[in-house]
């Protein structure tokens, strides 16, 4: 089973926050920086940093495939 822990580096100028999202799987681990706009809550922010990695990790799966398909 995955791990997930979010932790918020810095507040930016202009609104902008920065996390880093780790992920602990049994295939390995990953650590992401991801910028946000603040959202008026620490519940909101957590909830749109981790839109953003799944967004993100979407991505990231439909570019490997296209690489891994003959």
């Amino acid at each position: 089973m995955s791990e997930i822990k979010l932790t918020k580096v810095e507040a930016r100028p202009g609104g902008q926050l920065l996390y880093y999202v780790r992920v602990n799987t049994a295939a390995g681990k990953v650590e992401l920086p991801v910028a946000i706009m603040e959202q008026g809550s620490d519940a909101s922010n957590e909830t749109k940093v981790l839109q953003s990695s799944l967004a993100i990790a979407e991505e990231l799966e439909g570019s490997i495939r296209s690489h891994l398909e003959p």
